[in-house]
């Protein structure tokens, strides 16, 4: 099935937003990236990736990233959609 530019659009501000969430969701923590990293099983190079919108985490990783902020997977994509509200 073939992604439709609308779909190409709407996934790229859900990945850009996303990442800007787990960023400031990181910094709120006062974690650095690479305790943040390490608490998610993640690399570096892997999270500075998702916190610029590039990255394309599988739900499981998404998942990883939550408990290591100490939320929930939802509260993430809660605090997601808001940035779409403002």
């Amino acid at each position: 099935m073939r992604r439709t530019a609308a779909f190409e659009r709407e996934f790229a501000w859900w990945q850009k937003n996303f990442g800007a969430v787990v960023k400031e969701q990181r910094v709120k923590a006062k974690l650095s990236q690479r305790e943040l990293a390490k608490r998610a099983k993640f690399s570096v190079s892997t999270l500075v990736h998702i916190e610029k919108g590039r990255g394309n985490p599988m739900l499981n990783s998404m998942e990883n990233l939550a408990i290591a902020l100490g939320t929930r997977l939802s509260r993430l994509f809660e605090l997601t959609q808001d940035r779409k509200e403002r």
